[in-house]
């Protein structure tokens, strides 16, 4: 009787703890994050898209391109770059600091 009612007590906690798991879009609005998911970016990387204030749209042609990392898309974005420059300059194995210099 003891072990039923334990794995009673058991199995409620855990029914009660599992709803209460959030979602990794939380935050992000329905409709965003269905334009997000249609171009391939999973949530961790659009939120830190968003944070820095890139939408689907400003971002998709980078995805075209082959790149999804947001570390990526921000810091080339910010040092000028567009996302054809970076596709090229990253097939060619470049960091971006060669690439800053090489076009300076």
């Amino acid at each position: 009787m003891k072990k039923l009612i334990a794995a009673v007590v058991v199995a409620g906690t855990l029914l009660v703890t599992g709803c209460a798991c959030t979602s990794p879009w939380d935050g992000v609005p329905n409709q965003e994050k269905n334009a997000w998911s249609g171009i391939g970016i999973q949530a961790y990387e659009a939120k830190e898209l968003r944070k820095n204030g890139f939408t689907p749209l400003d971002v998709k042609e980078w995805v075209q391109l082959g790149i999804k990392s947001a570390n990526i898309i921000i810091s080339w974005h910010r040092a000028g770059f567009s996302a054809k420059q970076t596709s090229k300059w990253l097939k060619k194995g470049l960091t971006l600091k060669e690439a800053i210099d090489l076009t300076s």
